[in-house]
């Protein structure tokens, strides 16, 4: 009974057009769009410029182990980032619009960077100070839980230059590429899609909502039969249209590493959840089908734009003031597995976003059915 369900719903699903499109069709878009605007921007600019910044100091003495970060940047060597110049606020404002700098980092009450516009040499600056008020936040943390003298001078030297802080060299075989992240929260958002189908399928399992969720609840195959079918069509779907994009990704020239079983694994987990998500909507009683899914695209994009796919910063912004957001977030523990996989060589931080992940999906199926089987009808 299961295996007539499965190929019954799989036909179901493949001959419905709209889902594929949503499904495989708009990432392969969205992805050419993206690597046309700015796929190769990393090789021709990021990696062969050092930038030109402008500092502002106006509270002397108070920024002592920045100031050493910044030299530790624009020390002359293959691994210089950055050409500092100390300027008066009017000088640096007159030399941000003359654009012989790229940015302003103002030394006030707080760090502030000036930009005159989006561009590689501004992502790059705001990342550069965003990692350094994460290590700094980390060290002060050190030092309030009470940690040796030694350990703070290891972390003081490691935050203020006494090892490259900003270098091209990896730590694994994969990519470190800054615009990677974006490719990743389009596999984040596609995955989160597959709950398009699923609130549809899971729509013609009730019986309030059709003739055909009638039907369904009068065959002699169990319900939770028929839903672990239908999840496993949709999950046959949806894993080979993110296989087919990530084929395409690196046919394309995205860098993605080699760790292909780690990303199969991302992709996998990512499609289950995705799924998971639609169901669950999908079980909520007296919605309309439409209603649930405006749920989904409300939820989904949402998540996604969280995850980094409109900008780059809004997850690390989470990160540092709302990180437990970020280990319910599906989008950004789909994208943050995506960058352990080819930036650690440690497994540990990708394990433990695959666990969170497999975790969110048992949840939600587990809600699911809960509420599935409790459905109960007047007449039919």
């Amino acid at each position: 009974m299961f295996f007539h369900n499965y190929r019954y719903a799989l036909q179901s699903i493949l001959r419905k057009k709209s889902s594929l499109i949503w499904t495989l069709l708009f990432p392969i878009a969205l992805a050419t769009f993206m690597y046309l605007s700015f796929g190769e921007l990393y090789e021709t600019e990021e990696r062969l410029s050092i930038i030109p910044v402008a500092v502002v100091s106006e509270n002397e003495g108070a920024y002592g182990e920045f100031d050493a970060f910044l030299e530790a940047l624009s020390a002359e060597g293959d691994d210089q980032l950055l050409y500092v110049r100390r300027l008066s606020r009017d000088e640096a404002e007159k030399a941000l619009a003359d654009e012989t700098v790229r940015g302003v980092i103002i030394e006030g009450e707080e760090l502030t960077l000036w930009l005159r516009e989006n561009s590689v040499e501004g992502t790059v600056l705001k990342t550069v100070l965003e990692q350094y008020l994460q290590s700094e936040a980390f060290v002060r943390g050190l030092a309030a839980s009470g940690a040796t003298p030694q350990e703070l001078l290891a972390a003081v030297e490691a935050l203020t230059g006494g090892e490259p802080y900003y270098t091209e060299t990896s730590t694994s075989d994969g990519s470190q590429d800054l615009y990677n992240n974006f490719f990743y929260a389009i596999f984040a958002m596609s995955c989160l899609f597959a709950s398009f189908t699923a609130v549809v399928r899971t729509s013609k399992l009730q019986a309030n909502l059709g003739a055909l969720g009638m039907r369904r609840q009068l065959s002699p195959a169990g319900r939770m039969t028929m839903v672990g079918a239908e999840f496993a069509a949709m999950l046959t779907v949806q894993f080979a249209a993110e296989l087919l994009t990530l084929g395409y990704m690196l046919l394309l020239g995205v860098e993605m590493g080699e760790r292909y079983l780690g990303m199969f694994a991302v992709l996998f987990l990512g499609s289950c959840v995705g799924i998971a998500q639609g169901i669950i909507i999908g079980s909520i009683p007296r919605l309309s089908e439409d209603a649930k899914t405006g749920i989904c695209v409300s939820i989904s994009m949402l998540l996604s734009c969280m995850a980094d796919l409109v900008a780059v910063g809004i997850k690390g912004l989470i990160e540092r003031s709302v990180p437990f957001l970020n280990r319910i977030n599906p989008a950004a523990l789909l994208t943050d597995a995506f960058y352990a996989l080819n930036c650690y060589d440690t497994p540990k931080r990708f394990l433990t976003d695959l666990g969170l992940l497999a975790a969110i999906t048992a949840l939600l199926l587990g809600v699911s059915g809960f509420v599935l089987r409790r459905n109960r009808y007047a007449s039919l």
